[in-house]
């Protein structure tokens, strides 16, 4: 299970979207609408998550279904950001992992 500090969601969908991070607390942090071919980012540390809670991104279409990432991660001060990629229509999409990219200097 990766820790990391931020979650980027990029919207490669032909749909609005919108995501969360939610912790297995029930605590969680929502982003604004992301539009086609847009990126967003939540910061975990700015959520009031505590430090090694698990959590998992939700993504929901405007208008449609969630979907749940397979992958959970745990929350850690360290700056790192998994980045996930959304792609598909409002009634049949995908969430994928795509990686880690360490802190920004």
């Amino acid at each position: 299970m990766e820790a990391v500090q931020k979650i980027k969601c990029i919207n490669r969908a032909w749909f609005v979207l919108s995501f969360e991070v939610a912790g297995n607390d029930g605590h969680s942090l929502r982003s604004n609408d992301l539009p086609i071919q847009r990126e967003g980012r939540l910061d975990l540390l700015e959520g009031g998550f505590p430090e090694g809670t698990e959590v998992v991104l939700r993504v929901k279409a405007a208008m449609g279904e969630a979907l749940e990432a397979a992958e959970k991660l745990r929350f850690a001060r360290n700056g790192r950001t998994a980045v996930f990629e959304v792609r598909g229509t409002s009634l049949e999409f995908s969430v994928r992992w795509v990686e880690v990219t360490e802190a920004e200097e």
